[in-house]
């Protein structure tokens, strides 16, 4: 779908996009400033051998290697819940104040280095709890392990800001979503409300055929004429009736579709990709081919007429097999004040001059008499 449709969708259902925009990013603020707020802090841990004898002694061992096990025992001591209810009951917190803290331990790389953190919801009670389960740490292990001790090397500091929530993050993702589903509201209202033969293309495309309609083409039309007059750049036009017998107008509906849709996919196949086909009524097709000169446009129909020609239709629904022969009709654009109907009447005399020749026939309208 071409990016005006999408925008024009947008333009027109603004009373659904606004209103939903505005009320989420709304929400978002609300649950964003009533939020509890979480606070972090940290403290930090050296171990250490307790005295020059017990480094000594280690030293025959691997200082290093027996040290960072050491540590990693004393992460684990520190991040377990005996140390967590001990800390807790130090400073007298209540079961539910308790409930809302969290700390954990971690055991940096390369290092023995231990740092302890602590989140919850008071910055003060924060701050001494992770200072306290550092403290009740040292106390276990200080008669277990001789060899080591757990030194500090930095205190938990009062937390100035919260980590969560994120407000500005929240007020950014907030809008976004906003918008998502002001636009997806958008586009499910038109969905519902266009009429069922025209829900594919939002009214673009032909519902017999599967390619563009004749509003569409004629939109396209003017725009192709505008651009190739401003890049002084060659734009044919193409109108072929494929039906010029009558065969798949006197079948029955679901004989003339299946056989107009048939058409439609063999013609296509042998477009470029920047050339655009419509399906106008009982059988005519339209073509718009940029940069192609009449010439070069009237060589193409003439290869699409032999394919018609060559390709009977054999229908799978019905059995039926369809042999077709057609006219087509070209103008080529002069990049002058020409309308976009004025363009379209005259391949379509081109049409009518080609259909009395004969079956197969291409006419170029500047090879017409008159």
């Amino acid at each position: 779908m071409e990016f005006k449709i999408y925008l024009r969708v947008l333009l027109r259902k603004w009373w659904i996009i606004v209103p939903t925009f505005l009320l989420t990013f709304t929400a978002t603020v609300y649950l964003t400033f009533t939020q509890t707020p979480v606070y972090e802090a940290t403290a930090t841990f050296l171990v250490v051998p307790s005295s020059i004898e017990a480094k000594t002694a280690l030293t025959a061992f691997g200082l290093l290697s027996t040290r960072s096990e050491i540590a990693s025992t004393y992460a684990e001591v520190a991040g377990s819940e005996t140390i967590k209810n001990l800390a807790a009951a130090k400073l007298g917190l209540s079961p539910e104040i308790k409930k809302t803290l969290n700390a954990q331990s971690q055991l940096l790389p390369g290092t023995t280095v231990l740092k302890i953190t602590a989140q919850g919801s008071e910055q003060r009670v924060v701050r001494d709890f992770t200072n306290q389960v550092g403290a009740e740490t040292i106390n276990l292990i200080k008669n277990r392990y001789e060899a080591f001790a757990l030194e500090p090397l930095d205190q938990a500091k009062l937390p100035t800001s919260a980590i969560r929530p994120n407000k500005p993050l929240n007020l950014v993702l907030g809008g976004i979503l906003g918008l998502v589903f002001g636009i997806g509201l958008a586009f499910l209202a038109t969905y519902i409300q266009t009429p069922t033969e025209q829900v594919s293309g939002f009214g673009i495309i032909d519902e017999q055929t599967g390619v563009y309609n004749k509003r569409y083409f004629m939109q396209r039309l003017g725009e192709e004429m505008s651009r190739a007059k401003r890049n002084t750049y060659p734009l044919s036009l193409a109108v072929m009736n494929v039906d010029h017998m009558g065969v798949i107008n006197s079948s029955s509906p679901q004989i003339r579709n299946e056989a107009l849709r048939r058409v439609a996919l063999l013609l296509k196949q042998y477009l470029r990709e920047e050339d655009l086909m419509a399906h106008f009524s009982n059988g005519v097709f339209s073509f718009l081919l940029p940069d192609v000169s009449g010439v070069s446009a009237k060589e193409t129909m003439e290869k699409l007429q032999t394919r018609i020609a060559w390709t009977p239709l054999e229908l799978e629904t019905s059995g039926v097999k369809l042999n077709l022969s057609g006219s087509a009709g070209v103008v080529a654009y002069k990049l002058d004040n020409t309308s976009q109907d004025e363009l379209l009447s005259r391949a379509t005399r081109a049409l009518e001059e080609a259909e009395v020749a004969g079956y197969g026939k291409v006419v170029f309208s500047e090879d017409m008499a008159g």
